[in-house]
């Protein structure tokens, strides 16, 4: 029960979203995009085969996305602060690993491809999102986009942060106990200040009582326009039997695929337009950067009209990323590239779990998108494979693009159909 006195402490949402803000930006930037660095010098070190060494990235993604089911099962069971130290432990344990025990090419791809992709797993995404779900109803969009920019700016810092600590000390070895500390901070934050629901502490989502609530839906005339969340209580089979579940994975395939490929082979198609090197790098800061603004963008605009027409512009705006790349031939056009995809996706990384939870609910969002993260996961690793393939089969990229743009249509077509469910 709610007494009085907890409607005047502190609503303490805003509070989880800085500690879930640090702890994705840590459990995310460090053995994601520091990895990135670390491994290849690893890698040359120890004799590697790039074939190795790419296989470990391959399998650190797919890892992060496979386990989804049994993350969103313990989700339920133990709850997202539960699962964030989980994988946050796991981390720390393949940081140290990869810094004093990996010898072999086999080790290496089981300490990181493995054992650091399943701690990612649990350590981000699905309890990120589901912690934020559980804290906000009406202002979701926003919490949500402020929370994961987190991961955009861990790719601003882990990468040269790591590159310095390797020049500065000449051992690579010293860079992994970097990423041991991260996950033991975020660790340690995790087990201090995340709650995994505003009931833990008695207090409602948003923070407002149950008399401002009703207050709120009396004056719903005075409000230009509410973020549509459902009252049903969906179970996780009933969203499943639901089309519009299945729209809303349409459009994140949509996502995802198109984005893969951009960002995969946006410098090696920027190269062939005569591009310099050094000018097609820059995109990826670029699409880093922007991906933030697009996060934040996406937020708003979900707090201001429905949840499925920000995703579909969103992905027309990637579709853009995808035209600007297929003609760049200068500066102005890798510009264009890069402003497009890091728009487009940050505005639909942040639409995807709003839309999944409005439509079917908090309570079931961390077993319903776990359930389908694989899915997910498994097409946005194929995707860069798939293109590398049509480009030495055809030496152009043009059957790629026309693949992603026919995804990025499918995306979109989805995400304007895809109205709010009604329960049978």
């Amino acid at each position: 029960m709610i007494n009085n006195t907890s409607e005047k402490k502190r609503f303490y949402g805003w509070t989880i979203v800085v500690s879930l803000w640090i702890i994705y930006f840590l459990n995310v930037g460090f053995p994601m995009y520091g990895g990135q660095t670390v491994n290849t010098f690893m890698a040359d070190e120890m004799g590697f085969k790039r074939t190795i060494l790419g296989l470990a990235f391959s399998l650190f993604n797919l890892f992060q996305g496979l386990p989804g089911p049994i993350i969103g099962y313990t989700i339920q069971k133990k709850g997202a602060r539960f699962s964030i130290a989980l994988g946050s432990i796991l981390i720390l344990v393949s940081a140290i690993m990869m810094g004093y025990v990996v010898k072999s090419q086999w080790l290496f791809l089981l300490t990181f491809g493995v054992i650091a992709g399943v701690g990612v797993g649990f350590g981000t995404v699905v309890p990120v999102q589901t912690t934020v779900t559980q804290w906000f109803d009406r202002k979701r969009s926003r919490a949500m986009a402020i929370t994961l920019t987190a991961s955009g700016f861990g790719g601003f810092v882990a990468a040269p942060l790591l590159t310095k600590v390797l020049s500065g000390t000449g051992k690579w070895n010293n860079c992994w106990l970097v990423v041991a500390a991260a996950a033991l901070i975020a660790l340690l934050i995790d087990l201090i200040m995340v709650k995994n629901k505003p009931a833990d502490i008695g207090q409602i989502p948003d923070g407002t009582s149950f008399s401002e609530e009703k207050e709120t839906k009396s004056n719903k005339k005075a409000v230009s326009y509410i973020p549509y969340s459902t009252k049903d209580e969906w179970t996780v089979k009933e969203a499943l039997k639901n089309s519009k579940c299945w729209l809303t994975l349409l459009a994140a395939i949509g996502l995802y695929i198109p984005y893969m490929m951009l960002i995969s082979h946006g410098i090696a198609c920027l190269g062939d337009h005569g591009i310099s090197a050094a000018t097609a790098a820059f995109s990826i800061s670029l699409i880093t950067a922007t991906s933030i603004a697009g996060r934040l963008l996406g937020g708003e605009l979900c707090n201001r009209m429905p949840a499925r027409f920000v995703w579909a512009g969103s992905l027309v705006v990637l579709l853009l990323g995808s035209v600007f790349l297929m003609t760049a031939t200068g500066v102005v056009g890798m510009v264009l590239y890069a402003v497009c995809t890091g728009i487009g996706f940050g505005a639909s990384f942040v639409c995807m779990p709003v839309v999944f939870s409005s439509y079917f609910g908090a309570k079931i969002y961390s077993r319903l998108f776990g359930t389908l993260f694989p899915i997910i996961t498994i097409c946005s690793s194929i995707s860069p494979t798939l293109a590398g393939y049509l480009f030495d089969a055809s030496g152009s990229y043009t059957s790629g693009f026309i693949m992603i743009i026919a995804f990025n249509v499918i995306g979109i077509v989805a995400s304007l159909l895809n109205t709010p469910p009604q329960k049978q």
